[in-house]
């Protein structure tokens, strides 16, 4: 081989020598784990209990089981809620505050620095601290209530089965909507002047500079940062449980705390690996849509 050709393959062979720590990571710690994951649910992996038989392989059983479970059925509703809400919820909010952050004001500047703080914090940090707000007895929310005359006994939030899964959504919302915020307002940042200029002209009313010319021109934005909250809902785990551990009697029992539960208080690996992979398949659907709505945005660039 002369040496243009050791040299052009050298070069050819550069950007993969650079992915190789990349991909090595990948593989020794998201590749594997969901290969044994997936073996793991096809086999009777029951560690306080072994197989009966001696037979491991039990094919589509865990599926079956899984599918026969009221409270697989149940976590899979709170999670669509849960979902539904906070997504909505982290939009409208997040939303609401690009538009005001987008406009003139004095302070604007301190406005948006302070408004990615509650995206900042960590998120057990977060939950510690809206648990003393919940809080029955010394709570800032049932002082405020009851001062208001909004309440006339005090509301124990997360003992509660009928306000514990909506006072963990709020704190989601509270927790993602920054996010939201600095997008979109990136995204209203890169819509032209001119058109609002054109607007004012024509006399537009503020309504309708957002309905026709905000929306529309945030429109590939708003569609990616759906699609990631969707995304990081789904596997979303830390706030429901540390406010609540998944109760009371599973009223927050989202998919990911079921699946944690499953594996380490029934120490039933297979039911929990089944439900792992049914979840997994439904994040690479959203996965999938949001990588074709990210390669649609650069088009459009």
């Amino acid at each position: 081989m002369d040496m243009s050709k050791k040299r052009k393959l050298k070069k050819n062979m550069e950007p993969y020598l650079f992915l190789a720590p990349l991909l090595l990571i990948l593989l020794v710690f998201l590749l594997v784990p969901i290969v044994k994951a997936a073996a793991m649910s096809f086999q009777y992996y029951y560690i306080i209990r072994p197989s009966a038989d001696g037979h491991y392989f039990v094919g589509m059983e865990n599926y079956q089981n899984l599918l026969a479970d009221e409270n697989f059925y149940n976590s899979v509703k709170v999670t669509v809620i849960y979902i539904l809400v906070t997504v909505i919820g982290r939009y409208v909010l997040g939303f609401l505050s690009a538009l005001l952050l987008n406009t003139q004001f004095k302070g604007r500047g301190l406005a948006r620095a302070l408004v990615i703080i509650p995206w900042a914090v960590p998120e057990v940090v977060a939950c510690l601290v809206w648990m003393l707000m919940y809080d029955r007895d010394y709570g800032i929310i049932n002082f405020l209530l009851n001062n208001a005359g909004i309440l006339s006994q005090n509301i124990a939030f997360l003992q509660d089965v009928k306000v514990a899964l909506p006072a963990a959504m709020v704190v989601n919302i509270w927790k993602g909507f920054p996010f939201v915020a600095i997008m979109l307002l990136a995204g209203m940042q890169s819509i032209s002047e001119d058109l609002f200029e054109a607007a004012e002209i024509d006399g537009a009313s503020w309504i309708q500079k957002v309905r026709y010319i905000v929306i529309p021109g945030i429109k590939s934005v708003s569609t990616v940062v759906f699609l990631l909250l969707v995304i990081w809902t789904i596997k979303d785990y830390a706030i429901a449980y540390v406010l609540a551990k998944g109760g009371p009697s599973r009223a927050t029992e989202i998919l990911t705390i079921f699946i944690q539960q499953t594996a380490f208080k029934t120490f039933d690996f297979g039911k929990a690996a089944a439900a792992g992979m049914l979840m997994l398949l439904v994040s690479l659907v959203f996965t999938f849509f949001y990588f074709k709505a990210v390669n649609r945005g650069e088009e459009d660039v």
